[in-house]
């Protein structure tokens, strides 16, 4: 049971001694540790902090102190929340309240109505709780009456769901390093630019950083989406006066300056200087540069005027150190590309760029875990991981899925609820299937401006994993697919960093293909002469393997004759039946397996490729062990239990969750599984060891 604290009483309470029946209800679970009387918008509020007692904590998610706010007026207006956020800004709530959140207290009656019309077009908005100072009086008695109210309001609301740029500080995660370069920058008047892919919160970054420098006023920013069309439909001299209308507007400059196609880019220079004769700096902020560059699709006179716009700034740049910039944008090639036209890019070499990527595995660990506790949703460490693996931390994709989880699990469950790492796994799909149009929005930039890029990623999301590295090599072709966050390169090998979007890719390849399986099937007429092509590199590989094993002194796989029947694995026939299939399975069980087992009795140690083979080369072992797997299932009438379950699992990897009967050219599909995974992975352990 929570107390008035004694500070409380003698400094407050002792001269408003009425309102200790307003604060008796929420003793069943805070304490009552400050309060003053504040004005702020030419209102008067009485305002409370609450320290939550253990069981709250753990029930909803508290992690400081909470703000009571009471708001004694028979009228709702939107300058109480006005004030309010006011409070939230300055000391002491500052940095010692809850920032999501806060309780209301109002001597309207309709104050809950009221505020669920002004919050509804409001998503950003804290979650306020509201009480009528009367209900609040008459349920003294009740020690469950705040309780329910938080149970009825708080997990009410979908924290989740908000896919808009984020204009306030309530709901930015993470960047702050980030964050704090830029800022620095543009204190040293320094360029910066920012890109990524669709909806990786660059405007949301941008947003951020203007309201700390605004915070701080060290410079005026003028903040520039390029997209709107009164922006992009300008001529490079009509844009140019906007910004310096601006400008003026906001020093007080006289601005009587000409802007046409001749006198503009004096007349800003002219502009400039007046600012910096008045110690003014000048941040601007350019957000989706591609609508006013030289890869504008709609207004394509930019192609042209981006040049006479940037050579101004650059120009003004260079004579009057009082201003900067900040581009952000999809495509970098803006700041990239050395020349447009024939002439010099002015933006090529004075303006430094970074690419915002997916959240770190903290950072989304705190936003799930934030948002979650206040909607009644408590995620376990490990079902956190697997969203962060799974969608790579990119922000809004992170927060649609908790979005959908929240909306599918609160159909059949009562909040507060957890989320474990199996409820995640078999709603997944379900969530996926829901944010089809999303990943599609992620990588459209990307399709258009990099077609080539594209296609590798294409080929990444189909397995084609052999014509991947042979394209991969020099990094030509994956520039842009490592730097936006979409490819990783980790122990030689090329993996997903946004797995869902990679699932989204190979599926519209495979449906606009007409494919059953993600995972592209080699042609029939093309199937013999890709065979053989298959096996010859396989063998190549397994020799330049083996001599590189000899020069490291290494684990040897085959012993020192290599791998036994080369000649039969030269002469396999492409699988056509379960005859055909079990010829081949049993040919490359006898090379690359029983020669392993073979060669490690020879030097007494009978779990040779389990333990040696396994530890030193796991990669190459995974396939080696489908190979012996599928092996047993031909030529076993029963399986043991581990080997049933092994099977299962390759099967469910090759087929993609299909039953055999389901896959057309079934045994084919998995002889081509079995070679090309064979080959990727004899690359890779060859990559490492060179």
């Amino acid at each position: 049971m929570g107390t008035i604290r004694r500070e409380v009483r003698d400094n407050y309470l002792s001269r408003f001694p009425h309102e200790e029946r307003m604060l008796t209800p929420f003793l069943s679970g805070f304490f009552v540790t400050w309060a003053r009387e504040r004005v702020e918008y030419n209102t008067s509020l009485k305002v409370f902090f609450l320290s939550p007692e253990d069981h709250f904590k753990e029930s909803y998610g508290f992690d400081n102190e909470l703000m009571l706010v009471y708001a004694p007026y028979q009228r709702m207006e939107p300058r109480t929340l006005q004030a309010i956020e006011q409070i939230f800004s300055q000391s002491p709530a500052k940095g010692r309240v809850e920032t999501l959140n806060y309780f209301l207290v109002s001597d309207a009656d309709n104050v809950r109505e009221w505020l669920d019309d002004y919050t509804s077009s409001r998503q950003e908005s804290r979650i306020i709780v509201s009480f009528t100072k009367d209900e609040l009086e008459e349920s003294r008695g009740d020690p469950w009456y705040i309780r329910n109210k938080l149970n009825e309001q708080f997990f009410g609301r979908d924290l989740f769901n908000y896919s808009l740029p984020l204009v306030e500080d309530t709901y930015f995660f993470g960047r702050q390093q980030l964050v704090m370069e830029y800022i620095d920058a543009v204190k040293r008047k320094e360029n910066k630019a920012i890109f990524g892919l669709r909806k990786t919160g660059k405007t949301s970054f941008l947003f951020k950083i203007r309201r700390l420098i605004e915070g701080e006023r060290f410079s005026l920013v003028i903040y520039i989406d390029c997209k709107l069309p009164d922006v992009r439909k300008s001529h490079w001299y009509e844009l140019l006066g906007d910004i310096a209308e601006q400008i003026a507007t906001k020093l007080d400059i006289e601005n009587d300056y000409v802007f046409d196609d001749r006198k503009a880019s004096r007349s800003f220079l002219e502009l400039i200087k007046k600012a910096r004769e008045i110690d003014k700096q000048i941040c601007i902020m350019f957000d989706e540069i591609e609508f006013i560059s030289f890869v504008a699709k709609i207004d394509k006179h930019w192609h042209e005027e981006f040049l006479d716009f940037w050579q101004t700034m650059w120009s003004c740049q260079s004579q009057v150190k009082n201003f900067s910039f900040i581009i952000s944008g999809v495509n970098p090639s803006v700041v990239e590309i050395n020349t447009v036209s024939g002439v010099q890019n002015p933006l090529f070499g004075i303006v430094t760029h970074k690419y915002l990527t997916g959240f770190s595995s903290e950072e989304v660990r705190i936003m799930i875990k934030r948002l979650g506790k206040r909607m009644g949703i408590r995620f376990t460490h490990e079902a956190i991981d697997d969203v962060h693996e799974w969608y790579g931390g990119h922000p809004l994709l992170t927060r649609l899925c908790c979005s959908w989880l929240n909306t599918i699990i609160s159909q059949s469950e009562q909040k507060p609820i957890s989320i474990s790492r199996e409820i995640f796994k078999n709603t997944k799909d379900r969530c996926d299937s829901e944010l089809v149009f999303y990943c599609d929005h992620v990588v459209s930039e990307l399709k258009e401006f990099y077609p080539d890029e594209y296609t590798m990623l294409e080929l990444l999301s189909s397995n084609q994993m052999v014509d991947f590295i042979d394209l991969a090599e020099g990094e030509t072709y994956i520039k842009h697919l490592k730097n936006y966050g979409i490819l990783k390169e980790e122990n030689q090998e090329y993996l997903p960093m946004i797995p869902v979007v990679c699932k989204y890719v190979g599926t519209e390849l495979a449906r606009r293909e007409k494919r059953q399986l993600v995972f592209k099937i080699i042609e029939t007429k093309h199937r013999e002469s890709w065979l053989k092509r298959r096996v010859e590199e396989i063998k190549s590989d397994i020799r330049m393997l083996e001599r590189i094993i000899s020069n490291l002194n290494g684990t040897i796989l085959f012993g020192v004759n290599s791998f036994p029947e080369a000649d039969r694995f030269s002469n396999v026939t492409v699988a056509e039946n379960i005859d055909s299939f079990t010829a081949f399975i049993n040919v490359c069980y006898r090379c690359f397996v029983e020669s392993i087992d073979i060669y490690g009795r020879s030097i007494n140690k009978q779990k040779y490729f389990w333990e040696e083979v396994k530890t030193t080369y796991p990669n190459l072992f995974h396939v080696l062990h489908k190979i012996r797997v599928y092996r047993h299932e031909r030529d076993h009438l029963q399986l043991n239990n581990n080997v049933s379950e092994q099977l299962i699992t390759f099967l469910d990897n090759d087929l993609e969750g299909k039953n055999p009967s389901q896959v057309e050219d079934f045994y084919f599909v998995l002889q081509q599984r079995i070679l090309d995974s064979f080959l990727y992975e004899l690359q890779i352990v060859i990559n490492k060891l060179s």
